[in-house]
């Protein structure tokens, strides 16, 4: 995590405001490195020196859903939640600024959720998002750049703890097989290889770009680590499959800490790679449409 001295830079380029507080309310003084920037009923002002060497200052808006991923397994027989069903209450938080914990920004009844963050004009703010709900697992985003107008398409497929335990489990059963021996895995990463116009926000389905082979970096080596192992037309995860199916979903575990980008090639399209930061603590990393891994392919859902 952020140590003390880097955190007082990263809060001179960012500071972060509930939605519900509204334009007119000050930011925590706590969060704001008062020699460099001043934020009052919705103003920044700043010294000409530091305007000339910290460039201009602007507030962009972040925002996002969380929807419902996987079974419902408190439900006799288990169902599959709707698409785009949501999960209201979910705290959101920046993992690079771990104060921003105790803002208390959390999805709304309709799983929305927003903040404001104030970057330097022309720089991309370069954030991760951690989700944290009781009966769910805590949850982390890819590295997200938020340019000049904000970023507010933000989506994250959220399973319940109890569906993520049984899915590992079975997957863990899985490579354990093959390797003759159990396999626990301390980590699993998710993204998904998408249409160019895949969005968890479209009714379209499926997202996926099938016949797609995903890399890593850096190269991981099995049994250590695992991956790619690309999900089903079922939305299963398939040790067999060598190339994503319509589903598109792809997943990698037991990576090791630190910075891992994960990207995709077939010709003769090209993909936006995903780069995740592994770290202790955080079971689960989840990129989806419309910010998983976008390709250039805009054939019809279902279709090469």
């Amino acid at each position: 995590m952020t140590n003390h001295s880097s955190f007082k830079i990263g809060v001179a380029l960012l500071v972060v405001l509930p939605a519900a507080c509204g334009e007119t309310e000050p930011a925590a003084p706590e969060a704001i490195d008062a020699t460099a920037v001043q934020l009052y009923q919705g103003s920044l002002t700043m010294s000409q020196a530091e305007a000339s060497r910290r460039g201009r200052l602007e507030i962009v808006p972040v925002s996002g859903t969380v929807f419902h991923f996987g079974l419902d397994l408190s439900q006799a027989p288990p169902t599959t939640f709707p698409f785009q069903s949501t999960v209201p209450g979910a705290l959101v938080w920046i993992a690079e600024l771990p104060f921003t914990r105790q803002l208390g920004i959390r999805s709304d009844a309709d799983g929305k959720w927003a903040f404001k963050a104030i970057k330097i004009q022309g720089r991309p703010l370069r954030l991760s998002l951690v989700y944290e709900l009781a009966g769910y697992p805590t949850t982390k985003s890819q590295v997200f750049e938020i340019g000049d107008g904000g970023l507010t398409d933000i989506a994250v497929q959220y399973p319940t703890e109890a569906f993520f335990s049984l899915a590992k489990g079975q997957l863990e059963q899985q490579i354990g097989a093959l390797v003759g021996a159990p396999y626990p895995l301390r980590n699993v990463v998710v993204t998904t290889v998408g249409k160019a116009w895949a969005s968890m926000y479209s009714p379209d389905l499926p997202h996926g770009d099938p016949g797609v082979a995903v890399q890593i970096s850096p190269p991981i080596q099995f049994p250590a680590s695992v991956g790619p192992i690309y999900f089903n037309e079922a939305v299963a995860p398939d040790p067999t499959l060598t190339t994503t199916s319509l589903d598109g979903g792809v997943l990698f575990g037991n990576l090791p800490s630190g910075s891992a980008t994960i990207s995709a090639s077939k010709a003769p399209f090209s993909y936006s790679p995903n780069t995740f930061v592994i770290e202790d603590g955080i079971g689960l990393y989840i990129a989806s449409p419309p910010h998983g891994i976008q390709g250039t392919n805009d054939s019809p859902a279902g279709q090469p």
